[in-house]
């Protein structure tokens, strides 16, 4: 078990068993008679069903009891709620089921297990986080979103599976690996491919970019497992071993089996959940930005954080089978020149998938059991040379400063069609 300094959430598990004994909170009840699991309710404070005095009766209780809530004071439940989410999360004394928990459901909850004194492991003081802001000043309500609120379906991207044999494969699996879009449809690539004469060498012209290379970087609670460069534009990201593929068929990316260094309490958890995501994420990427689709089959839920975000702060949901724009490439190059001019913080162009459980702005990406780090190539080197450019001394001379790099340029109209 690892050693340091235990957090200042230890007051919340007696507190919160007294509660669920009291049995005065609707839905707050035990999920197993061992009474090592409970369950706490989870609705989303828009649903137009949602009774305040019932489903964030909790919440409420919590934030009176840490003295943050007042006579007089605003009700607002998403703030109670991610408040007790985020001690539940930061506690050493919980640990969220996901694979127990019901939240697709007209009365949906979490399920939560007490972890016994032996299994605890206190994070060490000197492992770094992201900066959390302040529920306060932001709603960060963690509830399901209604994936209306949550997706624009983009209408210029359709993909499709390769064709695959699997050598065991039953018809269950063979519709979990369904691809996006269908299977009638053939769009022309957006990325077109140059070929340029072999007699002509140019030395002084820089190799360009593809839109289409994208960096891949799983985490294991933090612990980085896997780094991969797909150069194909799309790719498939599941737990499942990658199928044998008849001719020229779309690159798999696996989530590799959890090993040291990661403890054996970590890795038993990690193997849980991936047994859930065997169907897994097809991703995208090109000219217009980068793309994910839950498979069908996946029945392992996935969150996201990136620049297309409905909502800062708010966690985001991949439907299934649902196309979702993650990062926008137009939008990041308007971004990027105005950086270049105005200097500031530069644009965002990270995603970041997380599996089997929620995560928001408030959250630190290491305490969730299986994140996804994705970026365009050609994004990062942007923003690379973008900053160098803002740190050097500029030339003020017109007619010594080069040409701007081929992806400086703007991009051109895409035709849909």
């Amino acid at each position: 078990m690892a050693t340091g300094k235990a957090r200042t959430t230890r007051k919340l598990k007696p507190w919160l068993v007294e509660q669920v004994e009291s049995g005065k909170f609707h839905g707050l009840v035990w999920d197993n008679d061992k009474k090592t699991c409970f369950r706490i309710p989870w609705k989303h404070a828009g649903k137009q069903d949602f009774r305040h005095d019932e489903d964030a009766a909790i919440f409420k209780a919590w934030a009176v009891y840490k003295n943050k809530l007042h006579p007089g004071d605003k009700l607002d439940a998403a703030a109670w709620k991610t408040r007790l989410r985020c001690a539940l999360n930061k506690s050493p004394e919980f640990q969220e089921v996901p694979e127990r928990s019901q939240l697709d459901i007209s009365e949906p909850y979490k399920v939560y297990r007490i972890v016994p004194p032996g299994e605890q492991v206190v994070p060490s003081s000197g492992k770094t986080s992201r900066k959390r802001k302040s529920a306060e000043e932001k709603d960060s309500s963690s509830d399901e979103m209604e994936s209306s609120e949550l997706e624009k379906k983009p209408h210029i991207v359709v993909l499709a599976m390769p064709l695959v044999k699997e050598e065991t494969v039953t018809s269950t699996n063979f519709q979990e690996d369904s691809g996006m879009g269908s299977d009638s449809s053939s769009p022309e690539t957006l990325n077109t491919l140059h070929n340029p004469d072999p007699l002509i060498i140019i030395p002084a012209q820089p190799v360009p970019i593809s839109h289409t290379d994208m960096l891949i970087k799983v985490f294991y609670s933090g612990v980085e497992v896997l780094q991969h460069l797909v150069g194909s534009g799309g790719c498939k990201l599941s737990a499942r071993s990658p199928p044998v593929q008849i001719g020229c068929g779309m690159e798999h990316v696996q989530l590799p089996v959890p090993a040291e260094p990661l403890d054996v309490v970590t890795q038993d958890k990690t193997n849980k959940l991936l047994k859930v995501l065997q169907a897994g994420v097809m991703l995208e990427s090109n000219i217009d930005g980068i793309f994910a689709q839950r498979q069908k089959g996946c029945s392992g839920r996935v969150y996201w954080l990136g620049p297309c975000a409905s909502q800062e702060g708010e966690p985001n949901k991949l439907e299934r089978d649902t196309l979702v724009k993650l990062f926008d490439t137009q939008k990041f190059q308007l971004e990027l020149e105005n950086y270049r001019i105005h200097g500031g913080m530069p644009p965002e162009y990270k995603v970041t998938l997380c599996f089997g459980e929620e995560i928001s702005d408030f959250d630190c990406s290491d305490d969730k059991v299986i994140t996804c780090q994705i970026e365009q190539i050609m994004a990062a080197e942007m923003v690379r040379d973008t900053t160098l450019y803002l740190l050097s001394p500029h030339v003020s001379d017109p007619l010594l400063q080069g040409p701007p790099a081929p992806y400086m340029n703007p991009l051109p109209a895409l035709d849909i069609h």
